[in-house]
Order: structure tokens, then C-alpha cells, then sequence
């Protein structure tokens, strides 16, 4: 639905009144004169405007004659409908001879119905650049967030990688000790079995001793054989954490490629911001 606004009504009869000299006026749908360039009946309901917006006729023409037999209760002029694409939106009269007004309020309806038509076309331009600058704007802070959790993450996977490392460089550490353990284990349980010999040899002044030396070597047994427990529990610790490792570098890598791919798309969604920050300031001159 097209409007004829006051706006475009006032700057019209202003501009081709001030050009030709002649009192014109423009009525919107309601017979209502809206643009007057003497703007003495702005507001007033004109009969004629109102015949012609009800699609009785297209055109009200008062000749002369017209005007002194109804004691100028009507003004000589011309009077005709606004159409833009078919539909009244209004009408345009000017007082004047017929043969020389007639023109002249033909041309300016065609220029009210092209204006009308045009701001309409800006206006939804305007509404559509607003939408399209609102959707590029939560864009680009959408894509600013993306990136700066890909950065976040890609340094989190950093650092649990370089965590991973530490601790399989501890769980290396832990197994030279268990080594160790295992080499007094083995010494000890061999330092009870000569003690164990030696007891035997002294025969019954020996005993003592030789409960002494099988209580060492059960001591050793059990040493080496928690040794050898927590070596197989490391082993499958040092395995998990290898594969942690893998995946914290394998992740890191994803997120540093995913986050300079997406600053790459934000770049570019902030130049397209841009140029719609230069369109919207040229539509809104």
C-alpha cells in the first residue's frame, strides 16, 4: 500500500509553485489537502479531492465560466487523481487557465506518484539494510567469540600437553626407582640366602639367625614383587598418558587451525560490516 505523506505533499506544490507562480494543492486519500504552498487550508476537507478519491471521475476541470456562475464558490482549475500502480493515493489541483494548469498538474501527479515510489523503495532498502548491518554485527561478535575459544582451547590443549609430558617424565623417574628397589630386592634376597647358608652351618647357635635371614628374604620377595605390581600399573599409566598427549596435541593443532581460520572469516565478515556501515550512512542521507 502506497502513502502520500505531508512530507512529500508540501515539498512538491513549494518547489512548483515557486517555478510556474500558480496556488496549487495536493489532497491525501481522504480528500484532506496536505501540501498547500499559501498553507491557508491545510487540514480542510476538499469536495472535489474527495469525488475523485471515491473513483467517480479522474479529473475535475473548472473553466472560467464555471467559476462566476457559482459566484467562485469553485475555483477555475484543474484537478486531478494520483496513481501509483493503479492504486489513488491522492490528488493534485492548481488554479488556473485549463489549457495551461492542465500540464502542468498531469507532470507534478507523475512526479508525486514516481516520489512516492521512491521513498517506499528506500524505505524498505533502509529495513533491509538495517537487517542485513544487525545480522553482520551479531556475526562478527558470534565469530569473535568462536575465536577466542579456539585460542582458549588450543592454549588449554597446549598446556595439558606439556602436563602430559611432565608426568611421563616423572613416571620415568618412578621407574628408575623401581629399578632400583628391584636391585636391592635381588641383593637382599641373595644376602638372605647366604645368610640362611650360614645359619645351617652353625647348626643350632644358628637358628636365630636363620629366622632372621628367611624373614629378610620374604622382605625381599615381597619388594620385588610390589616392584614388578607397580611397574605394570605405571606401564599402563604412562600408556594413557601417551594417548592423552597424542590427543591434547592433535586437539591443539584442530583449535589453532579452526581459530585462524575463523579470526580469517571474521576479517572478512568485518569488511563486509564495513561497507554496510557505508551503505546504511549513504541510504540515511
Amino acid at each position: 500500500m502506497y502513502v502520500l505523506t505531508e512530507e512529500i505533499a508540501q515539498q512538491l506544490v513549494e518547489f512548483v509553485s515557486g517555478e510556474t507562480g500558480f496556488n496549487m494543492i495536493v489532497c491525501d486519500a481522504n480528500g484532506v489537502i496536505i501540501g498547500d504552498n499559501v498553507k491557508e487550508r491545510l487540514g480542510v476537507r476538499h469536495d472535489g479531492a474527495a469525488r475523485i478519491m471515491s473513483g467517480a471521475v479522474d479529473y475535475i476541470a473548472v473553466t472560467r465560466e464555471d467559476e462566476i456562475r457559482t459566484e467562485r464558490r469553485t475555483r477555475e482549475g484543474y484537478n486531478c487523481v494520483i496513481k501509483v500502480d493503479g492504486e489513488r493515493v491522492g490528488t493534485f489541483g492548481i488554479g488556473g487557465v485549463i489549457e495551461i494548469v492542465r500540464p502542468i498538474a498531469k507532470i507534478s501527479a507523475a512526479v508525486i506518484a514516481a516520489r512516492i515510489k521512491e521513498k517506499q523503495h528506500m524505505d524498505l532498502i533502509r529495513s533491509v539494510v538495517a537487517e542485513v548491518f544487525e545480522s553482520i554485527h551479531q556475526a562478527a561478535a558470534a565469530l569473535r567469540e568462536i575465536s577466542s575459544g579456539s585460542a582458549e582451547l588450543a592454549a588449554t590443549g597446549n598446556s595439558l600437553a606439556q602436563a602430559a609430558l611432565h608426568a611421563d617424565e616423572e613416571v620415568k623417574a618412578t621407574n628408575n626407582i623401581l629399578d632400583f628397589i628391584l636391585d636391592v630386592a635381588d641383593r637382599t634376597k641373595l644376602l638372605g640366602l647366604n645368610a640362611a647358608i650360614l645359619a645351617a652351618q652353625a647348626g643350632v647357635h644358628g637358628r636365630g639367625f636363620g629366622v632372621v635371614a628367611e624373614e629378610v628374604r620374604k622382605l625381599a620377595a615381597n619388594s620385588a614383587s610390589s616392584a614388578e605390581q607397580i611397574t605394570a600399573t605405571l606401564k599402563k599409566i604412562r600408556s594413557a598418558i601417551t594417548k592423552v598427549s597424542a590427543s591434547s596435541k592433535e586437539t591443539s593443532s584442530i583449535s589453532s587451525e579452526q581459530s585462524r581460520a575463523v579470526q580469517d572469516i571474521t576479517r572478512v565478515v568485518e569488511n563486509i560490516q564495513k561497507s554496510v556501515n557505508l551503505l546504511v550512512a549513504s541510504v540515511n542521507k
